[in-house]
């Protein structure tokens, strides 16, 4: 799968550029949540932002190649911010790991609250980029599900389907109570509480 790197015309050199091209892409993301990807033109994104045409054009060919590096960029920024988060604790644990994991997941979403709905439109806008999404993430999930089966803390089962079934509880978790919810309650405690609510269930079962 191409980083969204790959789909600069250069990086960024300095710091100006860089503030720049954030600039633009915090602009696309409020405009493509407000209009969505095919009624937003590339005007729209500029205006925002309020950067000229010739300085998109000096980060992006087109406005697809800036759509799917702002969801790539996500893509990669929630890997980061996760494993980031989980070598602070020090926990190697694989169920608190998981815990931690999850509240994490939270914590980015509630930090970029369109991140969802601009990698939800890629499904219409660019297919392809959504199968590799979740398919990039659900694979390194699989890494680490088995070698928490090798060492006996994760029951054998078909880790891609382990993989999806958690990747999708994260999700519609995100998408009810951070796109849907009340951003002011969703205190650490709240998140917890919600967090904690999924562990007990994975560690006993659903079923009576």
């Amino acid at each position: 799968m191409i980083k969204a790197e790959d789909l600069l015309k250069s990086p960024p050199k300095t710091k100006l550029r860089e503030v720049t091209l954030e600039k633009l892409c915090l602009a696309a993301e409020q405009i493509f949540m407000k209009k969505n990807y095919y009624n937003t033109s590339i005007y729209d994104i500029v205006t925002e932002a309020d950067v000229s045409i010739g300085t998109f054009y000096n980060y992006f060919p087109d406005k697809i190649s800036m759509y799917k590096y702002v969801v790539l960029k996500h893509g990669q920024d929630i890997r980061k911010f996760i494993a980031k988060g989980l070598s602070k604790t020090g926990i190697t644990d694989r169920k608190k790991m998981e815990r931690e994991g999850i509240k994490l997941y939270l914590d980015y979403c509630l930090k970029n609250p369109r991140v969802i709905n601009i990698i939800w439109q890629s499904h219409f806008v660019a297919p392809e980029l959504f199968i590799a999404y979740y398919d990039n993430f659900g694979k390194q999930y699989e890494k680490q599900l088995a070698s928490a089966v090798a060492v006996g803390e994760v029951y054998p089962a078909d880790l891609e389907v382990v993989s999806y079934m958690l990747m999708g509880m994260s999700n519609f978790l995100a998408i009810k109570y951070v796109e849907f919810g009340d951003h002011n309650n969703l205190t650490d405690e709240r998140l917890y509480e919600i967090v904690d609510q999924v562990m007990e269930i994975l560690q006993r079962g659903m079923f009576v």
